[in-house]
């Protein structure tokens, strides 16, 4: 059987954490978590993810001191990590950039760039288009509103 890939969330927001986990393990990654920038290290040195994905702002350090050190470890220095952060100013997108990082996505999280940032640092291909995703090419249009329109509702 092969083995799903291991995708580090370092983050120290756990209902955001908790709602990238469950979307990532529903494409069939497994998923592990740290909270704080000491940990992330301690766990990636021990056990190095297929991934890192890090937020820059967390306690324990912070993500560029814990990229930097990743880095510059040979036991971690191919580990891709993209940057989840809500930092957008150009000066921390370089710095972080310069540190390693393959990719910059910001806070929010729009789920299918990170999918994608994610699939791009794994070198996987794009999934195929499904006739269910309403997006692609071929799909059957959604279902229209049970609802009549509301400006016929009454009061």
């Amino acid at each position: 059987m092969k083995r799903k890939p291991t995708v580090l969330l370092a983050d120290d927001d756990k209902v955001h954490t908790m709602m990238m986990s469950t979307h990532l393990r529903g494409l069939g990654y497994s998923v592990a978590t740290a909270y704080d920038a000491t940990y992330t290290v301690m766990v990636v040195m021990k056990n190095p993810p297929d991934v890192l994905v890090l937020d820059l702002q967390m306690p324990g350090g912070t993500g560029k001191a814990a990229l930097s050190r990743i880095k510059s470890s040979s036991k971690t220095s191919q580990v891709p990590v993209i940057i989840l952060s809500g930092f957008t100013d150009k000066k921390t997108i370089d710095e972080a950039m310069a540190l390693g990082a393959c990719e910059y996505l910001t806070k929010p999280v729009d789920f299918n760039k990170l999918d994608a940032a994610i699939r791009r640092a794994l070198n996987l291909p794009e999934p195929e288009a499904s006739a269910a995703d309403p997006a692609s090419p071929g799909a059957a249009p959604a279902p229209a509103d049970d609802l009549p329109p509301r400006d016929t509702w009454e009061s």
